[in-house]
């Protein structure tokens, strides 16, 4: 009994002010209330954005992954979307990468834009996906990193930097 109360004492502790996306469903009791919520979301500041990051900074990768015991780089944007901005995003960086309107230039960039890259193991076309931050750097999930924060100028991920979409909300 002791081990449960210190247990749901600690869980009490860690809890932060960012909550997941309201649900909606049938049996609301207010539905005001969630779609207040999800239009609040979708003007969300940069600084929840970076907020939210923080909070999955350390997560280790994992292929196909999608729980904070392991992610990969679409299931990490996935969610950091979903907590900050209350919109789904499809499941694969390819497809997300069909998601939004193109960001023509780099120096365009603002918080919340979506940026892609290949890597060489799976030739042309987009292979990951990060969320970009602001100050040029952007938060992804590396293989042997994990949830992290980098430098678009990295000298790898410059050379296979694919693009930047920019999703309306």
């Amino acid at each position: 009994m002791l081990r449960l109360l210190i247990f749901l004492c600690l869980l009490a502790a860690c809890s932060c002010s960012i909550r997941s996306a309201p649900r909606y469903t049938a049996d609301s009791a207010d539905s005001d209330s969630v779609v207040r919520e999800l239009k609040k979301r979708r003007r969300a500041s940069p600084s929840r954005l970076a907020r939210v990051v923080e909070g999955y900074l350390g997560v280790p990768y994992k292929w196909g992954g999608t729980t904070r015991a392991g992610m990969d780089c679409s299931a990490f944007t996935r969610a950091v979307f979903r907590q900050t901005y209350g919109i789904e995003l499809p499941r694969t960086s390819r497809q997300i990468y069909r998601v939004g309107r193109t960001v023509s230039r780099r120096q365009d960039l603002k918080p919340g834009d979506l940026v892609f890259f290949r890597n060489t193991f799976s030739g042309r076309g987009v292979s990951h996906v990060g969320i970009y931050i602001g100050k040029g750097r952007f938060a992804h999930v590396g293989i042997s990193t994990g949830a992290t924060i980098t430098a678009l100028d990295h000298p790898y991920f410059h050379r296979r930097y694919v693009g930047a979409r920019r999703v309306e909300r």
